[in-house]
């Protein structure tokens, strides 16, 4: 649309869209219902996505021309998937790792002990050797979260606890002081280092 304004310096002549037809050079003397005129109708559909192995929170997957569509007929646009991945239950991610929190008595720490533990792969047997203290970390390579666009996998670390029993009964009870008189009396050490420091070295392997 060409507008021209007279003013004392002379004429002015200014060029802009049409408000009609929007630059597209076309009416619609009697508009669809449905669209208005737009020739574009807006409906909802669901698409399958696949998820690749390794994907992380806030991974983002992009869906080429699944978008809007383009204005005046050109090319739809992307569509863009925010994953979020909930947490599990027992299994605890960082990065491609997978850490596990193991339990144990007492017996099985200074005896040692087959446990059987869970793995994303299946229940597996693992030794626990005589003398494990708290905090001590087993690897079990190749058995953590897949890469994501890369080969192999993360590996699974396996952290112990050693929790000590708050109930006994009497014979329990006389077994403990009984291997109590034969470890002596304790002695002051330097402080240990906390669960979450622990865990810290973990997330750092």
């Amino acid at each position: 649309v060409r507008r021209v304004q007279q003013s004392i310096l002379g004429s002015f002549v200014n060029v802009s869209t049409c408000p009609t037809c929007q630059g597209s050079g076309e009416v619609i003397s009697t508009p669809c219902q449905h669209c208005r005129g737009s020739g574009q109708v807006r409906t909802a559909k669901s698409i399958n996505v696949k998820i690749p192995a390794g994907v992380d929170d806030g991974t983002r997957i992009r869906l080429a021309g699944e978008g809007e569509p383009g204005q005046q007929g050109g090319p739809p646009g992307n569509l863009y998937v925010l994953l979020h991945v909930q947490r599990h239950p027992i299994f605890r991610r960082n990065g491609d790792d997978i850490v596990l929190e193991l339990n144990i008595n007492i017996a099985q720490a200074a005896l040692g002990d087959k446990v059987t533990i869970p793995t994303l792969d299946g229940d597996e047997t693992i030794q626990i050797p005589p003398g494990t203290q708290t905090g001590r970390v087993f690897r079990l390579r190749g058995r953590g979260v897949t890469r994501l666009r890369r080969t192999g996998r993360g590996d699974l670390l396996i952290l112990t606890q050693v929790v000590v029993p708050t109930k006994l009964d009497e014979q329990q009870r006389e077994l403990i002081q009984e291997l109590g008189k034969t470890l002596g009396k304790g002695v002051i050490l330097q402080q240990e280092r906390s669960l979450m420091d622990r865990l810290r070295d973990v997330f750092s392997l």
